[in-house]
């Protein structure tokens, strides 16, 4: 009897067993398939992750543009070669200001080298030089320099290696005074319109600066963000039509008023947006009669604090509304001046702040 109560108990058991094993290997089978739906999502997520990095490498907190961030992976590079890996976001801010991004010879580098201006075509060639001439700007400033070595470098760049030991030797490194006294002898004493003299930049430090300050977005009076698109498509290719000028053209009164002019970058401020536009097939009136004046009464006048990217800004220089430029935000203008044809400029820089009354207008919503 027990033998075969045992038998029972062990068919049973058995049984049991069997159906313990199938609802264990259903239940393993099932989060088996659960388990590998997860992986799957997960993977998928970093692989979108990954690719979403591969197009934005660096998001920048400095008011570095797009089209110079492009290129910081090559400026470490070269930076590294040189020894001078900490002026990473100094070199990028120097090429900001020399071309935007937007020349060839991106840090205008081919008269350090003794050349024409734009000789260097390639824009990897003009950092290598570019930075190489840096580090030999800076090394000697870090050597000799009691004060404001990186001012010091960034004017000696700009002016020649001639202003490094001539500051030193004078105040111990760079001051703006001695930058300005530097520019004047240099000019023999010949000012522009703006009232800086005619050799170099002597307001070059605080041009460059202006980029490694943090990028916070905002309005014309508090920083506003010139890299963001407009979302208005006439306005993006007037900014870019005029920006293709951006080193390669001149400035004289009345001229840009004919196909000649035109061709060869000859413009004067007015006849320059009335180009930057007509580019983007937006008419502001006939171009032989077009000036600061009839440019003001093109659209409608907005507060500094709502300006945004394409308004027009205008100044009060040799007469009220005498000079006209392109708003880009961030406090930026794209403008054509008698010092550099067409750049890219301030409303920070000392002269633009003052001669800026506050009108603005808006000729497309």
């Amino acid at each position: 009897m027990s033998s075969v109560h045992s038998l029972i108990q062990g068919h049973v058991r058995g049984k049991l067993n069997k159906k313990l094993l199938t609802i264990i290997l259903s239940s393993f089978g099932l989060t088996f398939i659960l388990l590998i739906l997860l992986l799957t999502i997960v993977v998928g997520i970093i692989s979108s992750s990954s690719s979403a990095s591969n197009e934005i490498d660096y998001i920048p907190s400095l008011n570095i543009p797009p089209e110079v961030e492009k290129y910081r992976s090559v400026v470490q590079i070269e930076c590294n070669n040189n020894g001078i890996p900490e002026l990473v976001d100094i070199i990028l801010a120097l090429i900001t200001q020399e071309s935007y991004g937007r020349l060839a010879d991106i840090m205008q580098s081919s008269e350090s080298q003794g050349l024409p201006p734009g000789t260097i075509t390639d824009p990897n060639l003009s950092i290598k030089l570019g930075v190489n001439y840096v580090a030999g700007v800076y090394k000697e400033a870090k050597e000799k320099a009691t004060k404001n070595v990186i001012e010091t470098t960034l004017q000696g760049y700009n002016f020649g290696k001639g202003f490094v030991n001539w500051s030193i030797k004078k105040n111990g490194g760079w001051t703006q005074e001695n930058a300005i006294e530097f520019s004047r002898i240099h000019s023999n004493g010949n000012q522009r319109e703006n009232g800086t003299y005619k050799y170099g930049d002597q307001l070059y430090v605080q041009h460059v600066k202006r980029y490694l300050a943090p990028n916070e977005g905002g309005t014309a009076s508090n920083g506003g963000n010139s890299g963001s698109p407009s979302g208005n498509l006439v306005i993006e290719k007037a900014i870019k039509s005029g920006s293709s000028w951006i080193g390669k053209s001149s400035y004289g009164m009345g001229w840009g008023r004919n196909q000649n002019d035109i061709a060869n970058g000859r413009f004067d401020c007015s006849s320059f947006v009335h180009y930057a536009f007509n580019q983007a097939g937006f008419s502001l009136g006939n171009v032989g009669s077009t000036n600061t004046d009839t440019l003001v009464t093109k659209g409608k006048r907005v507060d500094v604090s709502q300006a945004k990217k394409g308004d027009l800004v205008f100044f009060d220089t040799y007469k009220t509304n005498g000079h006209v430029g392109i708003y880009l935000g961030n406090g930026q203008f794209l403008q054509c001046s008698d010092s550099k044809g067409v750049n890219i400029s301030s409303l920070s820089n000392p002269y633009w702040k003052r001669v800026f009354k506050g009108l603005m207008v808006r000729v497309i919503e």
